[in-house]
This record gives C-alpha cells, structure tokens and sequence, in this order.
C-alpha cells in the first residue's frame, strides 16, 4: 500500500526565514514573495481560503498583528502548518476537490485555513512523484462577520489528539477520492516538526540529564569565571610566590589563589562539556539523517513493488483475453 505524509510544523516570529512570518510564508507558498528564486521550486497549481471572505494575504497580515499584541510577542505563534502529500497518480482537480474539502473540515469552529496545492520541486534530489498541499491553520478563533479574533486561544487545537483526529480526516478524505476513482487506497504518515527520537536505556537518560543540569550550571558561572580569569591571570605568578610567604595577609592571596584554580578548571570541565555536546549533537543529526534515507528508501521499494504488481495484473489481464479470444475463435470453427 502507498502511503503519503502530512507533516506538522508551526509558523512563528521565533523561527528564522521565511516560516517567521505568517505574511511572508504565505507569500512564499503563492509564490509571490519578492527576493526568492522559484526556478527550482514546484509552481502554484491551486489555493483557496476557509472561514473568511478576505484574501489569504488581507488575513494573515490581520492575524500577525493581533499576534504581535501579546506578551510574549517576540515567540509569537502565528499560524499552524500542514503539508500533506496527496498520491501522484490523482488527476489534479481531484487534488483540488481534496484540499478543498480538507480546508472546509479544518476550518470548523471558527478556525481560518488557507491552502496552497503545489507540484512537486525540479531539484534533482526532489521526489517527482511529491505533489503536496500546504495548509495554514489561525492561532484563534475568528469571528469574519465582525473581524475580531478570539481573546484566548484554543489550546485543544495544538494537542496530539487533534494532531492525530485531522491525520484520521485527511486520510479517510484522500482515501475516498481513490476509491472513488477505482485506485489503491494509500496510508498516512503523521510527521511532526520534532526531532526523531533515538531510543535510549534509562542509564543513558539519566547521564544525559545529568550533563544537561552541569552545562546550565556551567553557563550561569562562565560570565563571571571568564571576567575573574581574566583580573587573575595577570597576577598569577605574583600569587604563586606569596603563597610561600607566612604573613596574614598571605591567607587571603592564597585563597584569591585557590579560587582561580578552581575557576580554571571549571572553565576547563565546561569546554570539554560542550565538545562532547556538540559530538552527541553530531551522532544525533547522523542517526537523523540516516532514519530519514532509511524512510525515503522504503517509500521507493513499495512504489517500486505497486508498480510491478500492476504490471503482473496488466499481463494476467492480457493473457486471460487471449485465451478467450482462442476459445471464441475454437467454437466459431465447429460447424454444426
């Protein structure tokens, strides 16, 4: 069975490019967002917008101010994505009817969802079988007769239950369009913009929390150990020598004297700290990598495998003809 993703990610100003603005993303996806190179990039076959009259771009313009509004506007959600892949062998108004009507079930309760249907990309690592919709889901509720957008947000909109019941909507919706059309029925993948999970011993958790807690530990002590390295370096030497002394005041040098010590070997266990983050950081985005080429590769081998049992279907067909037509023509040689 083929089976397509729908990928779910959020757009906020927190994010860097084009995905921290809902107005320049959605520019993006209409492929009108000026300073950007689409020659490698699959064209705008279709878009709409559910739960307002106003255009996509009027709307989201609306919705990132109200954003900006808030508190916490500097980590301002301003809309969630989906991508959803749809199954290359539809008909591309077929495409269309499906995002419009996955637009119109995601835009209950006052929801406004905008969609993009795009072709797949001409990059040569680009999938020619990956067409896809992008759909922009509001933040708020949003009253269109009157223009205002809810004073609280819909937490329910953002938990895995809903994430999981809309995987269950698009697939059941792309699924009946197939079965309409006489074509295998596909399975969904729900993909979040989270990192791939690695599985670990419970051992390993507990270093990693451990090494975790040093490092913040760390960073909270670095300012100020950098700050008195730096006055303490220069009298390095001066405070080795009046260490021999036996003087009073010799007591308080030698604990000036142990202090940078100490400061010296904790600047020491932080950078070793961070190199081996930043390799566990690396071993993490390889196992990424390679789960991600893993995937990749399974999708092609059960194309490659729909493709030849069509073929055995195809000859199977042909053959059973043939031996219908030697029959007929068997029966049509007896004469009587």
């Amino acid at each position: 069975m083929d089976c397509v993703f729908v990928k779910a990610r959020k757009i906020s100003k927190s994010l860097k490019g084009n995905r921290g603005s809902a107005v320049n993303y959605s520019k993006y996806l209409d492929r009108t967002l000026k300073g950007i190179d689409y020659a490698e990039k699959g064209k705008l076959l279709s878009s709409g917008i559910e739960g307002t009259e106003e255009s996509p771009l009027a709307f989201w313009k609306k919705a990132e101010e109200r954003e900006l509004q808030t508190k916490r506007k500097d980590t301002a959600r301003f809309a969630k994505e989906y991508i959803v892949g749809l199954p290359h062998n539809l008909p591309i108004e077929e495409m269309q009817k499906i995002c419009e009507i996955i637009s119109k079930e995601l835009s209950k309760n006052g929801r406004v969802v905008s969609w993009y249907l795009h072709e797949p990309d001409f990059e040569e690592s680009s999938d020619e079988r990956n067409f896809h919709s992008h759909f922009l889901l509001s933040e708020r509720e949003y009253n269109s007769q009157k223009g205002i957008f809810a004073e609280i947000k819909n937490r329910d909109w953002n938990t895995k239950a809903t994430l999981q019941n809309h995987k269950k909507i698009i697939g059941g919706f792309i699924n009946e369009r197939l079965r309409a059309l006489k074509l295998s029925e596909i399975k969904i993948e729900l993909q979040e913009d989270e990192k791939i999970g690695i599985n670990k011993t419970e051992n390993q958790i507990k270093a990693q929390k451990a090494n975790s807690k040093m490092l913040k530990k760390a960073e909270r002590k670095i300012k100020l150990a950098e700050v008195k390295l730096n006055g303490l370096g220069r009298n390095e030497r001066q405070l080795a020598n009046a260490i021999d002394g036996n003087s009073k005041s010799d007591n308080g040098l030698a604990e000036q004297f142990a202090e940078y010590q100490k400061l010296e070997r904790t600047y020491s266990d932080f950078q070793q700290a961070e190199r081996l983050r930043e390799a566990e950081q690396r071993n993490l985005e390889e196992q990424r990598r390679r789960a991600e080429q893993e995937r990749k590769e399974y999708l092609q081998r059960l194309e490659q495998q729909r493709k030849l049992e069509a073929e055995r279907n195809r000859q199977q067909a042909d053959e059973h003809k043939r031996n219908n037509k030697k029959i007929d023509n068997g029966y049509s040689g007896i004469g009587y």
